[in-house]
């Protein structure tokens, strides 16, 4: 295997790359646009295996645009990395947000505020879900007493 052979963590990377270039450059990132976007830096497959190794190239890159835009939804920790706008602690850099039927990750600066507090929203809703799971979680163990199961060590 020389050094030009794809391996899953190059690819990956690859992805994730033209993910954040996409909205440094303060673009909307449409997914069937970055899937034909990635496949296009891709090596032209050819020969009787062509339609196969296409069909199954375009899921797999599918999966790996996905993964890198979901990235932006699950950064939500102090932190957590490159996508937090700067200045702030947990405001990030792009949002996904539907448009036109359609997921896009779209830059913060380009969102409208009726996407903006949709977010915010979404994410107060995921905090009461949490607060709420916890709590839940905090009258079984009291319900149960001391007749529970021993701590773990």
């Amino acid at each position: 295997m020389n050094e030009n052979t794809p391996s899953r963590k190059k690819l990956e990377q690859q992805a994730h790359q033209l993910i954040k270039e996409k909205i440094e450059e303060g673009e909307l990132v449409q997914m069937h646009w970055a899937v034909t976007e990635f496949l296009n830096l891709q090596p032209e497959i050819t020969g009787p295996g062509e339609p196969f190794y296409q069909l199954t190239a375009r899921e797999y890159a599918y999966r790996l645009i996905k993964k890198a835009v979901d990235k932006y939804d699950k950064s939500s920790r102090p932190g957590d990395g490159q996508m937090t706008l700067e200045g702030y602690e947990f405001l990030q850099e792009a949002y996904t947000v539907e448009r036109e039927g359609e997921r896009q990750l779209v830059p913060i600066h380009s969102a409208t505020a009726a996407e903006l507090l949709k977010r915010a929203k979404d994410y107060r809703k995921i905090g009461d879900g949490c607060y709420a799971h916890a709590r839940e979680i905090e009258q079984y163990v009291a319900d149960r007493g001391a007749g529970g199961l021993v701590e773990a060590s």
